[in-house]
Order: structure tokens, then sequence, then C-alpha cells
């Protein structure tokens, strides 16, 4: 088979690279085989293919990536292949899909082995396209509108919109029925107001403090540019604020300190799986198959193209998703 492989931690284009004729991989007792038909682009490959942070090296190797590790890809989508002998809730050629950060990756193949109980059946009005977008960015957008407790009618503001949690966020809020406020940049601003953003706030022209006082009930922040506590006077009194992507440190801060950036009721807190990873891919996937709304796909590239698309989501290029796609 094919795979993207990196055999050593630094810049994506200079150490990722397709590599042919790899042996496909056999599946132990509890796992499933996926021919993988597409997988999206994510900051976690990202992370582990520069491994900055010394967890990162703790769990995938001190110097470099140990060889079970070599291929990143946190989202997979395709057809089962060959079950492990415990595996009985499959069948060959179920269409399925799956977040597999818990392997630390392996979706840039063409064949990928995958735990059977972090596979979610795909339902058929999603495309794998689409689906590919769902594992991380769509279910971890789910688990923050689910733990700020997101109702209709609520006002949302979305910081860093245009990434793969930021769109899938501004796109499950506005199905859930809230009002929808999105902070980009301005060059993305006319494809986030085509997600059906309510307002946009381009902060390059305008800042949090600019805002005013008490206007939101939820903060969504995907990136984390700044310090928490700027967001205190924009929530309501009982506001919630909850951290999703950003730099690792910052995450860590807010579990630890996150009442100190608070004022009167509000709450700031990172998220947590507090719903199973495959429950929320399961609810993300049924609201893109009944048509609440279409994951926010800037382009489908092919495997050979992966590299250059993690160097342009570290240069915040991309604006949604980028899906990669393993037709010949």
């Amino acid at each position: 088979m094919r795979a993207i492989m990196y055999r050593q931690y630094g810049e994506p284009k200079k150490v990722l690279a397709l590599e042919h004729g790899l042996n496909i991989p056999s599946p132990k007792a509890n796992e499933v085989l996926v021919k993988v038909e597409n997988s999206s682009i994510n900051a976690a490959d990202h992370h582990m293919v520069r491994a900055k942070y010394l967890i990162v090296r703790l769990f995938l190797g001190l110097f470099r990536p140990a060889k079970k590790y070599q291929t990143p890809g946190m989202d997979v989508a395709g057809t089962v292949q060959a079950l492990g002998t415990k595996v009985n809730s499959f069948d060959l050629g179920d269409a399925v899909v799956a977040d597999i950060r818990e392997s630390f990756g392996g979706g840039y193949a063409e064949f990928a082995v995958v735990k059977a109980n972090d596979i979610v059946r795909k339902p058929d009005e999603v495309s794998f396209n689409e689906a590919a977008t769902v594992p991380i960015s769509g279910q971890a957008a789910m688990m923050a509108l689910t733990q700020s407790g997101v109702r209709s009618g609520d006002r949302v503001l979305v910081n860093g919109a245009s990434g793969g949690v930021g769109s899938f966020s501004v796109l499950i809020a506005k199905a859930l029925g809230a009002h929808v406020t999105a902070i980009c940049r301005t060059e993305k601003v006319a494809v986030v107001k085509s997600w059906g953003a309510d307002e946009i706030i381009d902060y390059t022209k305008t800042s949090i403090e600019d805002l005013g006082q008490g206007i939101y009930d939820v903060v969504i922040d995907t990136a984390c540019f700044q310090s928490p506590g700027a967001y205190s006077n924009v929530l309501a009194n009982d506001g919630r604020y909850i951290l999703v992507g950003g730099s690792y440190y910052k995450m860590l801060q807010i579990k630890l300190f996150g009442r100190l950036f608070a004022k009167n009721a509000q709450k700031f807190t990172s998220v947590t799986q507090e719903v199973p990873v495959a429950e929320n891919i399961a609810i993300v996937l049924e609201m893109i198959a009944q048509g609440k709304f279409k994951p926010a796909i800037q382009r489908t590239i092919p495997l050979d193209e992966v590299a250059d698309a993690i160097h342009s989501l570290e240069q915040r290029k991309v604006v949604g998703k980028i899906v990669v796609g393993n037709q010949r």
C-alpha cells in the first residue's frame, strides 16, 4: 500500500513523504482493517510532525517517532476489509468512520487498522468526503457546544471560526438555533459568512474589547491567541467560555485556573470528553444526513499533497477543512 510517512520530527514539507510498497497491516482481535477512502487535515497532525511539546515526544518517541507512529492522519472514512477474531459488530464492506487519535494516527494511508469500539457506521446520505471531516473537528465542536449547553436563541461567539473546529462550531450552533457571531481575518470573512454566521467580526479591525458588555451567552474559542480573560467582559453574567483549541499550555491554564478569569456566575473551562467520541461522531453524521448543514470543505487533495496541506494549515491559509482522497 501507499502511505505518508515521517522518520524524524521537523517541518512537514521536509520530513513527510509518500512511500509505496508498504505492507498492509493486519487487525488484532478487537480491531478492524479499513480501506481508507478519505481522511482530513487536522492541527493534531502538525503537532505530531513538529513534536514541539515534550508530552508529544513522551508518547511518540523522544528523538524520533517510533515505527508504529510514523504515519499521521487522525480521521478515517472508508470500508471494512478485514475483521479481528473478536469483532462481530461489523461486516466486510460496511462503510465506516473513525477517530484514530488513540492509535496516534495512521489515516494518511490506503489501509488503516482501527479499534472496533472507535468505529461508527456512515449514513448512506453522507459521502466519504463529508464523513472524513467529522471525527476530529466535527465531534470536538459538538462536544464544546454540548458542554457549554448551547440552546436555541443563545448568542454564541466563535473565535477562530474559519478553521476546522471553528467551521463546525458555526454550522452546528446555527443548526441548534443559536445566533452566531464569528471571528476571523479579513480574507476569510466572505466564506465564513456563507456558512450562515449571523455576524462577522474581522479581528484585524475590531478587538474583543470593542464588542461591548455582557453580549454573549457562550464563547467557543478554537484559537486562543490572547488571554481568555479578554472575554469576561463580553460574556453575560452567567456566560460560558470554553477553550477547544490552541496552545496546550493555554488548555492546561484554563483547566487549572479557569475560575480566576470568571466574573459573577461565569464559567471558564476547556473542552472535556463528557460524551464518548464515537457517540458525538454519530450525532454529527446524522445531522449532516438530515440536511441540517454540509461540512465546510475547502478542497480535496491527493495523498501526495498532505505535506503541503499541513504547511498551509500552519500558515493559517485553510478555510474549513481540507480532505485527503486515496483515489489513484
